[in-house]
């Protein structure tokens, strides 16, 4: 299968998430968005898995699928607008996904490579359309089909929203001082509600446990995964914390 070729605008520390955004002229066959969300889209997303894993749970394939597809589009939205002032375009009509040959998404297409300024994009300006106007409307029609929570969902888009801000917050020696961009993205990905008054579904996915070891992280919500075959619990699945403890 012939790889995608991708935008060219994340270069440097930020390269590796490159080839994740793509034009439509590199990626034939590629689903559209707007398929996605309606009737017959989980089909759509899930029929390769599904043959792969004949027995596995719609809910936990679809999962898995949530897990690529998010790290394919997070990352790189974020780092464009955050590094490079990139405002691109998200909402769902017109953008679409390229699956590899193990039916798992290997790049977004997006229509064209959006504008560029000189300054990051405010935070709010790159949050307020990656969430409302692209994760939204695809989680909520996805989990419906799946009839799954879309906490399951919320939950995995949040954990690499958090971890590619966090990263760009903290890791001063890779990618520079935070600007103030980078400072508010942080403060809003942590914040309950938004300033236009919507609830934060991309909140803290992970939670703080007291264990015998010490403090672990778990997540507040289980991606199912283990409902995968040939798949185990994670080490901070929340359903860990419900097995017995060993007798000594």
């Amino acid at each position: 299968m012939t790889e995608p070729t991708p935008f060219t605008f994340l270069d440097g520390p930020a390269g590796r998430f490159g080839a994740c955004l793509v034009p439509p002229a590199s990626a034939p066959g590629a689903i559209p968005a707007t398929d996605l969300i309606a009737a017959g889209g989980l089909d759509l997303a899930l029929e390769t898995l599904r043959a792969r894993y004949p027995d596995g749970e719609a809910r936990a394939l679809l999962s898995l699928w949530s897990r690529y597809y998010f790290y394919k589009l997070i990352p790189p939205v974020m780092l464009g607008a955050l590094l490079t002032g990139r405002t691109l375009p998200l909402d769902l009509a017109g953008t679409g996904v390229k699956h590899d040959a193990d039916g798992l998404p290997a790049a977004i297409v997006l229509p064209h490579e959006g504008t560029a300024a000189p300054d990051p994009v405010p935070a709010q300006a790159v949050l307020g359309p990656l969430a409302r106007d692209h994760l939204e409307p695809l989680i909520e029609a996805l989990a419906a089909q799946a009839r799954v929570s879309a906490r399951v969902l919320w939950g995995n888009a949040a954990g690499y929203l958090h971890w590619v801000v966090e990263q760009l917050a903290a890791d001063h020696e890779t990618f520079g001082p935070a600007s103030p961009a980078i400072i508010e993205a942080d403060a809003l990905i942590h914040s309950r509600t938004w300033p236009d008054g919507w609830t934060n579904a991309l909140d803290e996915p992970m939670r703080h446990t007291d264990c015998p070891g010490g403090q672990q992280r778990h997540r507040k919500v289980c991606c199912l995964l283990y409902r995968v075959p040939g798949r185990d619990l994670c080490s901070y699945c929340p359903l860990t914390l419900r097995q017995p403890k060993a007798k000594h």
